[in-house]
């Protein structure tokens, strides 16, 4: 369920957990306001006497995989990392369990998801970078799921279709064996990665950036990957490669974390990676229901990586030394 499917007795229900809840923090006088929509959570924020906070019902996550995120969260905050971070419950807690779901309160950043332009990519990319340079908590290893070598279990989940649409397995296990042949099996630079870096998860304030946000897909994998997927977020205008976004991406990054020469070599695959991640996850959303917005989004990024296959990413992704 996220904020847009609630009714006005889902509301009125989640406004008095809210009410309850607050008290544990010595919140006063609370109101809820809905945020946008998301695909795994539900938002508000969460205005008192005291401050507005962001409310968050963790509609998916386990209870061990909110706390990792929120362990690599305290990290991150000790390095002075620009995102939304976790307010303790007057006892210490940073986890309450309400009839709604698991709640997590974070600080509130105003701002706005950014317009895609040459300066707000290259400030995303920039704060990539210095995430990669960050390390992690030494108990934290989570792996990500997202892998070339799950796709045939993921698309086992489903019949011959997914929820009646009988395109999508077939494009998909395609792309997959294509992937596979464009990565080849070198080893890669690894570290903390967002593994979710879309404008979304962002804050953005006069198209500076302000914070990075929703760490719940965070893991331990390769560097690339978190780089594609964050291209294919802020360097595509409807559905379409915008290259002197790329450019700027590119180059941002590079001038804080130097890509290695493999990963040079690999960027162009990097992009193909990233969507095809992205087609991973909404595929196991979709294995647990149906969803329609997934299913458009899976058939927007097949579309994508075919027209991906045209391009000459290699010139596309070259750079300065």
């Amino acid at each position: 369920m996220t904020s847009t499917e609630t009714n006005a007795s889902d509301g009125d229900q989640v406004l008095a957990e809210a009410r309850a809840l607050a008290r544990d923090y010595g919140l006063e006088e609370v109101s809820l306001r809905p945020l946008p929509e998301g695909y795994a959570n539900t938002n508000y924020a969460l205005d008192t006497s005291t401050g507005t906070f962001l409310y968050r019902i963790c509609r998916q996550k386990s209870k061990s995989d909110i706390a990792d995120e929120l362990k690599v969260l305290e990290c991150l905050k000790t390095r002075g990392f620009r995102a939304a971070y976790p307010i303790r419950r007057d006892d210490g807690e940073l986890i309450s369990a309400t009839p709604s779901g698991l709640v997590v309160l974070y600080s509130f950043i105003e701002g706005e998801e950014p317009e895609l332009t040459p300066g707000t990519a290259g400030e995303a990319a920039e704060a990539l970078a210095r995430l990669h340079g960050i390390e992690p908590p030494g108990d934290f290893d989570k792996t990500n799921f997202i892998q070339i070598e799950n796709s045939q279990e993921l698309a086992s989940r489903f019949g011959e279709s997914i929820h009646g649409d009988r395109q999508i397995l077939g494009r998909f296990l395609d792309e997959t064996a294509r992937l596979r042949d464009l990565l080849g099996d070198e080893p890669l630079p690894r570290g903390l990665i967002h593994a979710d870096l879309f404008p979304e998860n962002t804050i953005f304030r006069e198209n500076r950036l302000e914070a990075i946000i929703d760490f719940e897909e965070c893991c331990i994998d390769s560097f690339l990957f978190d780089v594609g997927t964050a291209i294919n977020g802020f360097c595509f205008i409807d559905n379409i490669l915008e290259h002197g976004l790329l450019r700027r991406f590119l180059a941002n990054y590079n001038s804080v974390r130097a890509f290695d020469q493999t990963e040079r070599r690999l960027l162009p695959a990097s992009i193909h990676w990233g969507a095809h991640g992205q087609v991973c996850w909404h595929l196991d959303l979709l294995s647990g229901r149906d969803y329609a917005r997934s299913r458009n989004r899976v058939h927007e990024l097949l579309d994508r990586l075919e027209v991906l296959r045209t391009l000459d990413l290699a010139s596309l992704c070259s750079l300065e030394d």
